[in-house]
């Protein structure tokens, strides 16, 4: 058979490059001298060493020399002396007066505002609890607000946002169980509504309520409630019948003695017992029900004839809780179907289904509430005319 030469297709053209142009010629010279240039500026100043680069700024050391109080996590730097005595190991450190707890010492030494002195430690009143069966395993620890994280990485940011002061905390050892402690925390906020308001953000929804605190609920493993300002939790090392009585203890110590304070709670004292889950109570500080005029809300579901209702109340003053009310019965008409009520025992009530749920919402003296979300306007409405009658409480 004949050999068939096999030709280029149609549409590709031969070519064969035989010259390279003079332009490309000198910038191939010219990249190559350049990359020649900095290889050797390279290799001179890599054989000459520069100390300066690598000097250690002893001025940078200096927040590192000053003591580390009040941190039972940092080394130490002398072994602590073993107390003659057990009176010796409750009594304070020092016998001058400390500031309030969680408040932080003034600076000693140096010009006041100077950046380079180191921030002093965080002191406050030490937490001296003397029961029985409890012997504290380390000095009391005082955190504030900016360095929070340094005890509750990851959950700082929750409670900055309700305007936490500070940390006091505690490790105590469970004489009559080996290895066995419980830790109290106390963290201080600005105001009881705000302690409130981190304690229902962290409620246990499995938590049983306690006699001896209102605010307040026993877990698996400790005790969590709300006293005054101050969210106290109570958390035991594990469930050994002695830890968990030695926990019990501590949070009955701490509901005692710390200070009771509920200003701007009377609202949370307005929400009815009666049918409340007990897991549901939660604090709203601003927008509740998407309205700018509602304000510390207090919320709360409940069981009342087969329904489960989510109920809120808000406490101001008279006039503003009548603002407040008819620009919601506005905004419900705008959005929806908005109807009056016969009054309740003094207090204006509407009707509205807005986006297929029902709101029954009253107004009476410097108290608003009422049902929200409702499935049924039956229910809604019957609970809060029975609430406005004193049915409900």
């Amino acid at each position: 058979m004949a050999n068939e030469k096999k030709s280029a297709p149609a549409n590709r053209k031969q070519f064969v490059r035989t010259q390279v142009p003079l332009a490309e010629r000198i910038a191939s010279t010219v990249i190559i001298l350049l990359l020649a240039v900095m290889g050797a500026a390279i290799a001179i100043k890599g054989r000459h060493f520069n100390p300066d680069l690598f000097a250690v700024r002893a001025d940078s050391l200096k927040s590192t020399a000053a003591a580390v109080e009040g941190k039972a996590g940092t080394a130490l730097s002398a072994p602590a002396a073993k107390p003659e005595s057990p009176a010796a190991a409750e009594a304070p450190a020092t016998t001058t007066e400390k500031p309030a707890a969680g408040a932080e010492a003034p600076a000693e030494g140096g010009a006041e505002g100077s950046g380079d002195a180191p921030k002093p430690a965080v002191k406050g009143e030490p937490m001296e609890i003397a029961l029985a069966g409890l012997k504290p395993m380390s000095d009391t620890e005082f955190y504030n607000s900016d360095n929070l994280f340094e005890k509750i990485d990851g959950r700082a940011p929750a409670y900055q946002n309700f305007n936490v002061q500070a940390l006091r905390c505690r490790s105590f050892n469970v004489v009559a169980a080996a290895g066995s402690y419980v830790d109290v925390y106390e963290y201080r906020f600005d105001t009881p509504v705000d302690a409130f308001g981190m304690f229902a953000l962290e409620r246990d929804p499995k938590g049983g309520p306690l006699d001896f605190a209102p605010d307040g609920y026993s877990g698996d493993m400790g005790y969590f409630f709300r006293q005054g300002a101050i969210y106290v939790q109570i958390i035991a090392s594990d469930q050994k019948p002695e830890t968990l009585a030695a926990a019990k203890s501590l949070a009955q110590n701490r509901a005692k003695e710390l200070p009771a304070d509920d200003r701007g709670l009377a609202g949370r004292r307005k929400l009815p017992a009666a049918g409340m889950m007990a897991d549901s109570v939660s604090f709203v500080p601003e927008n509740a029900q998407g309205q700018s005029a509602l304000k510390d809300v207090f919320q709360a579901k409940y069981q009342f004839d087969g329904a489960e209702l989510p109920y809120f109340i808000m406490v101001t003053q008279p006039d503003d809780a009548a603002k407040a009310w008819q620009a919601f019965q506005a905004f419900c008409a705008r959005f929806g179907k908005a109807e009056n009520l016969p009054d309740v025992s003094g207090g204006k009530i509407f009707r509205a289904q807005v986006f297929g749920k029902w709101k029954v919402v009253y107004q009476r003296d410097g108290e608003l509430g009422g049902v929200y979300d409702a499935v049924d306007a039956a229910p809604a409405q019957a609970f809060v005319e029975k609430y406005l009658r004193g049915e409900i409480k």
